[in-house]
């Protein structure tokens, strides 16, 4: 089958904050950076070698981003705030909208809730900053 183009419009994040396995989708998110998947490079030259050409380790920590309408108060959003305060990590799940819907689950900790400027006649939006703790499990 050709690749088409994609809309990300319907992509939903969800997370388990009690490990409860029922996945809460997140509400507000108007921006979102999947967590990138890379792995180390390490270098495996020996004498005889005429090409540098590296070998590849273990895969690499890697965070994921979202931008969020914030409404203090607002049980979803809440959740990430209680994450925070307690260091702790929890699954995650990102489902693309695809003819055949793609789900990627990891579990990862909050690393960053960072307000974004406020201007007159703008909205309240802030950045949440996740740290993946687990491979990427793809379904």
């Amino acid at each position: 089958m050709p690749a088409s183009r994609q809309l990300a419009l319907g992509t939903i994040l969800s997370m388990d904050h009690d490990s409860s396995t029922t996945f809460d989708a997140q509400t507000l998110v108007v921006q979102l950076t999947p967590p990138p998947r890379t792995r180390e490079e390490v270098d495996g030259k020996t004498l005889g070698d005429t090409f540098d050409v590296p070998e590849l380790g273990i895969e690499q920590v890697s965070k994921l981003e979202f931008m969020q309408f914030w409404h203090p108060g607002d049980t979803e959003h809440e959740k990430f705030d209680t994450l925070f305060d307690s260091k702790g990590a929890c699954p995650f799940r990102i489902v693309t909208p695809h003819a055949t819907p793609k789900t990627q689950e990891f579990s990862a900790k909050v690393t960053g809730l960072e307000p974004e400027s406020l201007e007159q006649g703008g909205l309240y939006k802030r950045k949440v900053t996740l740290l993946r703790t687990t491979a990427i499990t793809l379904t």
